[in-house]
Parts: structure tokens; sequence; C-alpha cells
């Protein structure tokens, strides 16, 4: 006769009728008992000085957290598991596999059930520094619908990155021991994260599936899929900027891949993420930050909460953005609507916008979409002069903006050298790839006039090209020669603008 398995439930609290999603998936997750809190997870294929150095500032700097280290060697042949076996750390427990499959054919060996409430992912090439965990677990608590945290770091994309300037090991510590104080101020919400030294809560793994991540995407884009996957559930992603750790990598040069097979892997990791997420594009959707403007727009202090509306704003990362911008200044009971004419982005708008308001039609309907006068900030990621009817477009984003309030929209510049490179069909000599479009031809100064009408223009920022130095080179070669040096400036200027930002503050 076969042994019974007997699986003791005694302890244990089952989920809750009158529970909400987030509150019974918690509870589930507590019943799972374990011996520590978090669970820290390295998992490392070969680059042995780095893992030391990882695992040693691990292990001296999560001083009150109660921890358990998981060290995972995925086939290293340079003496990673001899070094782990070495590690004295009396939670630690050691798997080897035998052949580098991955790191999420790495997380997959271990079981959900036996890892602590909180599961940390630490890439081998991360130093973490002082506080870091303490910090992390003090977001990720303070609302039960965070669902992953993660600190910035040096050498990351996705605007995650600080990098400060050390001569030694011990100055770059005492540095970060001294920028890593809690301050709820720095903490942004995010559509998606560069996962390094990421905190995730367990109930998003019992709701989404263990392992973490789609195990389609090898290596590229695997952060934005579990970002996605996990906001879609209805959870927040934050970047707790007041936690700093350091990432000894050099992602810009893509540290030890082969330029063309990295660029390869990039441009097939894009087209598996766009197949999945039925067109989403992960960096054209997703990557439209205002973050270089925000210090343009005023912020409004008399309106609780504070709505901000977008409209035309892709995934929403511009209104995410006002969010983060407004909590720095102290605010923080924002209100996100949004407004779209492509059915493909209301799900992801949905996610980001709680409390508020998400509607999907054409542009003709936008003025009547919400109640007038409702907003303290209008923010339309789209240059007005493309659409057909400019002026009736205007007038509804001031009507849909409160007295006082901030509308902030973009304005193409028609008449820039990019745009007539496009006219004369050069684009494929500059390497330009436009999508199709007709902009009607209005001066700037005739625009600055239009807004004027419906209230006072704070700001008309110039958004750049992006010109290399041949075609900046040519483009000062067709400077008049009676130019004086300040009309030379103008000139350049207006030419190399792709288009402007309008910063208007409504009569």
């Amino acid at each position: 006769m076969e042994k019974i398995i007997e699986i003791n439930t005694d302890y244990m609290e089952k989920p809750r009728a009158e529970g909400d999603l987030f509150l019974n998936r918690a509870l589930l997750a507590d019943t799972y008992q374990n011996t520590a809190e978090v669970s820290i997870v390295v998992v490392a294929y070969n680059r042995l000085e780095k893992t030391r150095r990882c695992v040693e500032s691990i292990l001296k700097y999560t001083e009150s957290v109660d921890y358990e280290l998981i060290l995972i060697d995925s086939g290293s042949q340079d003496g990673t598991l001899e070094y782990y076996d070495s590690v004295q750390f009396h939670k630690k427990k050691v798997i080897h596999i035998t052949k580098n499959l991955g790191a999420a054919f790495a997380y997959s060996s271990l079981s959900l059930h036996e890892l602590g409430r909180f599961i940390c992912i630490v890439q081998n090439d991360l130093i973490v520094t002082s506080h870091w965990l303490d910090n992390l677990l003090a977001c990720i608590k303070s609302d039960m619908r965070i669902g992953m945290v993660n600190p910035v770091t040096s050498n990351v994309s996705n605007r995650q990155f600080i990098d400060f300037t050390f001569k030694s090991y011990d100055e770059m510590q005492q540095i970060a021991a001294q920028y890593n104080k809690p301050d709820r101020k720095k903490w942004e919400e995010r559509q998606k994260i560069v996962t390094l030294g990421t905190l995730y809560r367990k109930e998003v793994f019992l709701a989404a599936g263990w392992p973490m991540g789609d195990m389609g995407f090898f290596h590229d884009f695997f952060d934005d899929d579990i970002s996605f996957t996990i906001r879609r559930l209805g959870y927040r992603i934050v970047l707790a900027g007041d936690t700093w750790i350091c990432h000894d990598h050099d992602f810009r040069s893509g540290e030890g891949k082969n330029p063309i097979e990295h660029y390869k892997s990039l441009k097939k990791g894009s087209a598996n993420f766009s197949e999945k997420y039925y067109g989403i594009d992960a960096w054209e959707d997703v990557c439209n930050s205002y973050k270089p403007f925000l210090g343009y727009i005023p912020v409004i202090e008399d309106s609780v909460p504070t709505r901000v509306l977008g409209i035309d704003v892709k995934c929403g990362t511009p209104i995410l953005d006002m969010k983060n911008y407004l909590r720095k200044a102290g605010i923080f009971q924002v209100e996100l609507s949004a407004f779209t004419q492509s059915p493909k982005y209301w799900m992801d708008l949905k996610c980001i916008c709680k409390g508020g308001e998400v509607k999907c039609d054409r542009e003709e309907f936008l003025g009547e979409a919400f109640p007038a006068e409702h907003f303290d900030y209008v923010i339309a990621d789209f240059p007005f002069n493309c659409r057909q009817d400019s002026q009736r477009i205007l007038e509804a984003l001031f009507t849909l903006c409160r007295k006082g309030g901030i509308v902030v929209t973009k304005f193409h510049n028609s008449f820039s050298y990019q745009e007539n490179s496009h006219l004369l069909m050069q684009k494929n000599t500059y390497g330009w790839e436009f999508f199709y479009q007709i902009f009607y031809h209005i001066p700037c100064e005739t625009a600055k006039r239009s807004m004027e009408k419906l209230g006072t223009v704070k700001h008309m920022v110039d958004i750049p090209s992006e010109l290399d130095e041949e075609h900046m080179q040519l483009l000062d070669s067709i400077i008049p020669s009676d130019f004086s040096q300040e009309e030379r400036g103008e000139f350049l200027k207006r030419m190399s603008c792709r288009e402007y930002m309008m910063v208007v503050q409504r009569l």
C-alpha cells in the first residue's frame, strides 16, 4: 500500500467570503509558514568575483530583517558552487543546477510554498547597501496593492539610474548610507521596472503563477513581461527612489554579448512582447516620459484630490509621471483619468487610473466624455496641429480643465529640418522612420497666440529632434552667410526643434 501523504492545515486561515481579491490573496500567502520573512535569492552563472561581492554585501548590510539566503548555482565552471558551500549563514540553502538554462528556469527549481512572505531576487552583479531591504519592506508594506518594489541603481536604463561618483568600495558604501534615508515622496509608481534587486509580495505569484515570469522570454523583455503581468493583476509597481544599490555591469555596451546577437535578441524580444500583449510596444507605448519637462508645470495645491486627465497618452506614462511629480511636492491624493482613441491601451490605462474613469472613443466626443471644468491638469500627448478640427480639440481641452488649472499640449514644428527632409523623401537617407501623418503648417507664434485666447502661456518648451553631428553640420551649412550670430542661433534652434510643448494656465 502506498504511503499516505498528509498536509497539516490546522493552523491555516481560509480566505474570507467578504474579503476582496487582495485581502484573500494576502491571507492565502500568510498561511504558508516559513522560518523567515524574506527569501533572498541569488542566481549565479560564473562571474565568481562579482558573486562574492554580492553575497558578502547581503550578509553585511541586511541587518534588521529576518531573512533566508537561497544561493543557486546555474552550472558555473569557476568555483561558484564551492564558494556557496563555504558561505557562513544559519539560514542558507544551496541549489546546484548542472547546466545553465536561464534565470527563469533557476527560479522554477524553488517551491513557492516554501519561500518567505516576501521574495527578493538579487542578481549576482549587484552590491547592496545600508538599509536597502528595510526601505524596500517599508515601501511594499505601506499598501497591500503594491506588488513589487525596486531600488534605484547605477548602470541601468528605464530612468531608474543614479550614478554616484566614488573612488573606492568604502566610499561608495558611505555615499549610499547617506542617500538611503526613508522618504515616501521619492516613491514612483511605474508602468514597468527593470528588475534589479526587486522585492515581491508572495501573493502576486499565487495569482500570476509560479515560476515568476513567462519562460518564453529567455532574457530580453523578461522584465517588461513580469511588470505587465503583475500590474494587470491590479497591483502597483513602485520604484523606491529612497534606496540605492550598485549595479556592477555595463549595460550600454551589452557586457559580455556579441553586439549583433544582442540586437537580434532585443528585436525578437520586442516582437514576442508585442505578440503576447496584442500590439503593445514595450518601448514606443510605455517610454513616452514627461519627466524631462515636469519642472515647467506649476504645482496646484488647492484641490483635494488633484485630478489629472490624460488624452491619447498611450499606456499612460505621462500621467503617471505627473502623479509622481505631485507626490514629490507633497501631494499624495491624485486621481488619474484617461481618454484614448485606441482600444489596445484601455486595459493598461484602467490599471493606473484607480478612482478615475477611462473612456475610449473618437476625438470629436472628447468634450462630452467628462464633466466640464473637472480637472486640475489636462495632458494631451499629441500635436494638436495634426487633428482635422484642431480648434475644436483645443477648446475641448480647456473646457475640461477648471479655471486656474493647467493644460499641457504639444504642437508639431512642421517647418523643422527633420520634417522638410521627410517631405523631400530623404527619410531612408537619414535613417528616420515616420508614421505618415499630415500636419497643418502653423508657425509657433500663431499657435501661441491661439493659446493666449484660452489661457496664460506659462512656458513654450522646445523638444529637439535627435539629430546627429553630421546632420547638425549639414543644417549649419545652409544658414545664410549674412545672418548675425543671434540669427544663426535662432535659426538652428527652430530648425532642430521637432515639436513644442505648451504649458497653459486656463483663464
